[in-house]
């Protein structure tokens, strides 16, 4: 498998996980916000909590390993100037590190919130809550306009990989 097909794999996964996690997260906001005794879909609000913290933490495990392999790259844009860039790639080096940060700050506050509410019996919003809701809100759209950004190759690749993932299954067969 060559390294843009890996580097394609692994961002399905992070899309994947961080939909979830997204998804999740939302259902948690605006459907059964703090009634801990409530059911939705057959599942208490502890099992919502739970796919959302592991979900969670399986995307963030992903953009580790994501970064890890883009080291290199990110190393040699940490270089360059804003200016001197082109548009393209000046848009997407601004809202990947606001997305960056925005991300950092969600996963922050999303464990204080958890570490606050630990074991308790009554749901009590509190200031770690809201910004864990508000910098989640402002990093699914910043992952948005991400994918905008990147949706010539994210089209391309997709065709690219999916086709040589399926002829390669079909020769084992």
């Amino acid at each position: 498998m060559s390294r843009t097909e890996h580097n394609f794999w692994l961002d399905v996964t992070i899309f994947a996980a961080l939909l979830i996690t997204t998804i999740t997260g939302f259902i948690l906001w605006l459907v059964i916000p703090h009634k801990l005794d409530i059911v939705f879909l057959g599942f208490s609000r502890n099992v919502w909590v739970a796919v959302h913290i592991c979900f969670g933490l399986a995307g963030l495990a992903g953009i580790v390993l994501h970064i890890v392999w883009h080291w290199d790259w990110l190393k040699a844009l940490r270089g360059r100037r804003l200016s001197g860039m082109p548009t393209k790639l000046r848009a997407n080096r601004v809202v990947a590190r606001i997305m960056w940060i925005t991300y950092i700050a969600t996963n922050v506050f999303g464990a204080i919130t958890w570490a606050l509410h630990f074991g308790e019996d009554i749901y009590i919003v509190r200031a770690p809550d809201r910004l864990h809701v508000v910098f989640g809100i402002a990093w699914t759209i910043l992952a948005i306009a991400h994918l905008a950004l990147h949706w010539k190759w994210i089209t391309s690749t997709s065709q690219r990989c999916i086709v040589s993932s399926l002829s390669r299954s079909s020769q084992i067969q």
